[in-house]
């Protein structure tokens, strides 16, 4: 089976690499496909209207009716005044998505038609015939006044994103909050007798999230200190609870907590012991290092998507 991309090019949708959705203008009415990967929902969504309230009522019966005919695989279908929505759901794992939207584009045709639905604006409502955007992380169907309120608004945005001045040290002091809060739960699920992966995204996520909260605004040299503070404390965590492992080993002999800490050199000298901590500590650097991946990606990603507008058809 093609990729989601491939089979909505298939069909003639363009596609937004970006936004991951797709898009397409026919007979005026503006079409977009959003794909939600965490719920494995495909959202095809229409910009029209009925001419008057009477056709919207019966519009909506034809709609629910398209629903319960194909209950095992649309989840939802409605219409919000602007735009008909019909939410498809399957846990294939390489679904036929351009069925799911010719069959979408099919019966929403078939409602512009027998319900005299005209193109509108799925911003305002009024009818028009509007073009297509795609503004930060969305794609939009906007008329005229609502392309330059928009555009007026992003541009605002702007002017008060450059105002803001990233505070470093309390950016630090939320990597350093968000570093310990990761080291305790590394802790914690240690102790407990396993490393959790959980424990290892949260690891490689909290510093960079402590810096986002308390600095204002993350630059890159933000980015790298929070992921750097994240580490120090997950090496910290963890060789705290290499200590608390040693202290329970050798309690029995007289060892105090901290003479125990002062043999975790030697004791991580022998490559039987050394091995163990890796293969019990794996799973969760790798899960730190998928945290800390997607730190660097939505980094990547807001700075690509952010105040963006692009007409696309």
């Amino acid at each position: 089976m093609a990729s989601y991309q491939k089979q909505l090019e298939s069909i003639g949708f363009g596609y937004d690499t970006l936004t991951a959705k797709g898009y397409h203008k026919i007979n005026g009415v503006c079409f977009t496909v959003d794909f939600h990967p965490n719920t494995k929902d495909y959202i095809v969504s229409a910009a029209c209207r009925p001419a008057d309230e009477t056709a919207a009522a019966s519009m909506r019966q034809a709609i629910q009716q398209f629903a319960a005919e194909r209950k095992k695989v649309i989840k939802n279908a409605a219409f919000d005044g602007k735009q008909i929505m019909i939410i498809w759901h399957t846990n294939d794992i390489n679904p036929d998505i351009a069925k799911y939207v010719m069959d979408s584009v099919n019966f929403i045709s078939y409602c512009i038609a027998q319900f005299r639905c005209v193109p509108c604006c799925s911003s305002c409502g009024k009818e028009s015939y509007p073009d297509i955007y795609v503004i930060e992380n969305n794609i939009a169907a906007l008329c005229e006044n609502c392309f330059y309120n928009t555009q007026s608004q992003l541009a605002g945005n702007m002017y008060r994103e450059n105002q803001v001045v990233t505070n470093y040290p309390l950016g630090v002091l939320g990597a350093v909050l968000g570093g310990l809060g990761g080291a305790v739960l590394w802790v914690i699920t240690s102790l407990l007798g396993k490393i959790s992966i959980v424990a290892g995204l949260f690891a490689g996520m909290f510093g960079y999230l402590g810096f986002k909260k308390f600095g204002k605004k993350v630059t890159l040299t933000g980015l790298i200190v929070s992921l750097a503070v994240s580490f120090v404390f997950l090496l910290a965590g963890m060789y705290f609870a290499i200590g608390v492992d040693l202290f329970n080993a050798v309690k029995e002999y007289g060892f105090t907590f901290s003479e125990a800490f002062e043999l975790i050199p030697v004791y991580l000298t022998d490559p039987d012991a050394t091995g163990e901590i890796i293969y019990n500590h794996i799973f969760g650097f790798l899960s730190y290092i998928a945290g800390a991946g997607i730190c660097i990606a939505g980094y990547y990603n807001d700075k690509k998507v952010k105040n963006r507008m692009i007409k696309l058809m």
